[in-house]
């Protein structure tokens, strides 16, 4: 199929949101679904580019990459009547030349959130480090590759952590977000984000009260909060993520 052959297809205005994960991404899919005019959201369509977007650290896409990512979705797209397709997608961080490729107009957003919020958020979630992560293996020359067998998961979840934020950095998204400035404060990076959306219709006193409740609520914690962690492994996490914590702005204490 040609590019030739989609020109009949309806064309939309597209935003991928990608992130480490545990970013509130299942947020972004209901608010633009169920309360946002004009808009319409799907979190990890197939392909999701799970293990195969991880491949693209190392290397470029193939033509044939371009053509599994995009024909799928411009497929599902062509009944939609929406201006604006959006995809919350935390597999597609290293995919980013991929999208622009595929589709040239496309919004590229990042939330990044406190990487100790994340770990902990994962170790709640009893998610370590499998197949579905990024390892220092899949990065050449990555130094974590000597230390990575005698780490621990919340050392590879702090590995995991800066390595995506840096991965997304180098590769310049188009908008990048604070999670806290999302979902906390006075939601100033949500109101960024939708102000830089043309043609939407929505009450932002309503969008507030939704960013205000928890869309993914961690059931029955069993690892403590940050500040109860005992020093030995605040020390974990400070030594491998500390100064990219700070560069993004996150206070160490």
């Amino acid at each position: 199929m040609t590019e030739h052959d989609h020109a009949s297809w309806p064309a939309k205005q597209k935003a991928f949101i990608v992130s480490t994960g545990r970013t509130g991404t299942d947020f972004f899919t209901s608010l633009f679904n169920d309360h946002i005019s004009n808009t319409w959201s799907l979190h990890e369509p197939k392909p999701a580019f799970r293990a195969r977007s991880y491949q693209l650290v190392g290397r470029s896409h193939t033509i044939f990459e371009k053509y599994y990512f995009k024909i799928p979705r411009k497929r599902r797209h062509k009944d939609h009547p929406e201006k604006w397709y959006i995809e919350t997608n935390y597999h597609l961080f290293a995919a980013m030349p991929l999208i622009r490729d595929a589709f040239a107009d496309s919004f590229i957003i990042h939330i990044v959130r406190d990487g100790r919020e994340v770990v902990t958020s994962w170790l709640n979630k009893y998610r370590y480090i499998t197949n579905d992560h990024i390892t220092p293996y899949d990065i050449p020359g990555d130094p974590a590759q000597h230390y990575w067998n005698k780490w621990n998961p919340l050392q590879k979840l702090s590995w995991y952590w800066r390595t995506v934020n840096e991965i997304v950095e180098t590769q310049q998204p188009d908008l990048w977000l604070h999670f806290e400035k999302i979902f906390q404060n006075h939601q100033d990076d949500l109101a960024e984000l939708l102000k830089r959306m043309e043609g939407i219709d929505y009450d932002w006193e309503q969008v507030r009260a939704i960013a205000s409740r928890k869309v993914n609520k961690t059931q029955q914690p069993f690892f403590p909060h940050y500040v109860e962690w005992p020093l030995h492994w605040q020390d974990q996490f400070l030594a491998i993520a500390g100064d990219t914590m700070e560069r993004y702005g996150y206070r160490i204490e």
